[in-house]
């Protein structure tokens, strides 16, 4: 778990004694908190946005892996978040991201059954269409494909508050609250999601720059309705790793390589 997109874990401390007794966890520290209270008083541009969403999807990444011991480091077992969300991703000094808050994680040991695992947990708000129902397939894949549910959601809060955006961006918005309001039941979450298969949206202005198109379309091939059909964390990343690359910033030019017709179109962006 040694890993720079995921939250570093220093050691534990016991206060108390018997049944008094209090553990608690010490941790870095990074003041610019998470990415849900970041987004509510700050915008992004649009190198901020894909380092973080590249860093966050790479710490996903991780997880996610399961990794064979080596000489340097022993055995990784991969391993499932089920509370991805805004508030679980902290924001580094330097403005990458890394991942929080394991107290739902569940990690898939080799030839070994999940064991007895409850699976309508986490966060409502980001729960995926199969939590909702109460119909997960209680394999590795089957978790690993619920982070990337909540994943999609995530890049859609840092979408909404990108500066790059053609038009004014609004105040910053959770997943759903336009259809669910701020306390959602996990009736009015089956609703929206599993009855009617609704999910954010996704306005026009944001699909008219070349790079958050790609965010656009990568968000809700994470989200579909078809597990199955989700994206990896290690596809997320090296789609924002690309797009990072390609998409040249020049003071306050665009410049994108069109593959289709070999051309190159520039246009002035605000930064």
């Amino acid at each position: 778990m040694d890993h720079e997109d995921i939250l570093r874990f220093i050691g534990v401390e016991k206060r108390g004694d018997n049944l008094q007794a209090e553990f608690w966890l010490i941790t870095s520290y990074h003041e610019k908190g998470s990415l849900c209270d970041y987004l509510k008083a700050n915008v992004v541009t649009w190198p901020e946005m894909c380092r973080i969403a590249e860093s966050m999807a790479r710490g996903l990444m991780h997880l996610h892996e399961e990794i064979p011991a080596n000489k340097a480091d022993g055995y990784k077992p991969a391993l499932a978040h089920r509370d991805f969300k805004s508030k679980n991703v902290l924001l580094k000094a330097d403005m990458s991201a890394c991942i929080a808050d394991f107290g739902l994680a569940l990690i898939f040991h080799p030839g070994k059954p999940c064991g007895d695992t409850h699976g309508q947990v986490g966060t409502r708000r980001y729960m995926a269409p199969e939590v909702l129902e109460g119909a997960i397939n209680f394999t590795r894949d089957s978790f690993l494909r619920i982070d990337m549910y909540a994943c999609g959601l995530v890049l859609w809060e840092l979408a909404s508050r990108c500066t790059v955006q053609d038009g004014p961006i609004g105040e910053y918005r959770l997943p759903f609250e336009d259809e669910v309001g701020l306390h959602p039941t996990l009736e009015d979450m089956q609703e929206s999601v599993v009855h009617k298969k609704e999910r954010p949206i996704i306005l026009e202005t944001w699909r008219k720059h070349p790079g958050l198109q790609s965010i656009c379309d990568t968000m809700e091939e994470c989200w579909d309705h078809d597990a199955e059909a989700r994206l990896s964390a290690s596809c997320v990343m090296e789609r924002v790793a690309t797009l990072s690359r390609t998409l040249v910033l020049n003071s306050s030019t665009l410049i994108r390589v069109d593959n289709t017709n070999e051309t190159i179109t520039t246009k002035e962006s605000s930064m």
